[in-house]
């Protein structure tokens, strides 16, 4: 697979849970917040698996924006958001809205004629139907694409949530994705993450040269008696460390994921 262009920054962004813990991450480091208002049917769409469900409303943006000048990003509640939504997130001081669950490249072209240029987009690929249809995503105004496991292990009627990443469909998106700014997952600290190591998406996030990712549920919990900048520091450190191993080095540890992967999938299978 030939590598995309480099992307150097990564961003690591938050999801928010109140202003001034917010307001804090911002100062030390992260590189936005995310306010979420995809909450509508998750919870029927997301039984019976472990996931996160945020229950924000677009109020909890003009706060943070009350309290801050850091970037803030708004994940809608739907690929089809009114437009009162949309002008609502825009007008509370949203940099960068993300759409999720999008099936049709039709979707995305209509929240982008609403935003005009008054906030960047990123799309979120959650459904066969978007992982078809990414050449067609890229080609409109869009700012970067992330690929939501946890959605997208349903719609695909996966057993697991890492499949993407051992079955060659996220090389594929990523290298279809060639010259946009791509992410995928989460991270935590990089000696911790289960049940997938978190060293084993770092090295992943390094191959396919991602540019950005969420903090993950458990990132909270994992620091919280740490000084929030170390924590940010030692993460970007890993990152760094990973993209710079050689090429041996990385399908190595390429196989090593697999390995641990396939390893999961099988224990999975026998429970």
């Amino acid at each position: 697979m030939s590598l995309p262009t480099k992307f150097e920054a990564f961003d690591l962004l938050l999801f928010h849970r109140e202003v001034q813990l917010s307001c804090d991450f911002l100062e030390a480091g992260v590189s936005g917040i995310i306010v979420d208002l995809e909450h509508s049917g998750k919870h029927h769409r997301q039984a019976g698996f472990d996931t996160e469900i945020n229950a924000h409303r677009i109020e909890d943006i003009r706060r943070l924006r009350d309290r801050t000048k850091g970037f803030i990003l708004c994940r809608l509640s739907g690929p089809d958001a009114s437009e009162e939504e949309l002008s609502g997130i825009i007008e509370s001081g949203a940099d960068e809205i993300i759409v999720p669950m999008v099936r049709a490249p039709e979707q995305v072209e209509r929240i982008a004629r609403i935003a005009e240029d008054l906030c960047r987009i990123m799309v979120m690929i959650e459904t066969v139907e978007a992982t078809r249809h990414v050449e067609a995503l890229c080609a409109l105004p869009i700012g970067r694409i992330y690929v939501g496991l946890n959605d997208l292990r349903i719609d695909r009627k996966s057993d697991s949530i890492f499949a993407p990443l051992a079955d060659g469909l996220l090389p594929a998106l990523r290298q279809r994705c060639s010259g946009m700014p791509f992410g995928f997952g989460g991270l935590t600290l990089p000696e911790l993450g289960a049940p997938l190591p978190a060293r084993h998406l770092y090295a992943e996030m390094a191959r396919l040269d991602c540019g950005f990712s969420f903090l993950r549920r458990s990132f909270y919990r994992d620091t919280a008696d740490m000084d929030p900048a170390a924590a940010l520091l030692r993460m970007r450190r890993a990152l760094s460390e990973a993209r710079g191993r050689g090429a041996s080095a990385v399908q190595g540890q390429h196989r090593e994921m697999v390995a641990a992967i396939e390893a999961l999938q099988e224990s999975n299978a026998r429970v």
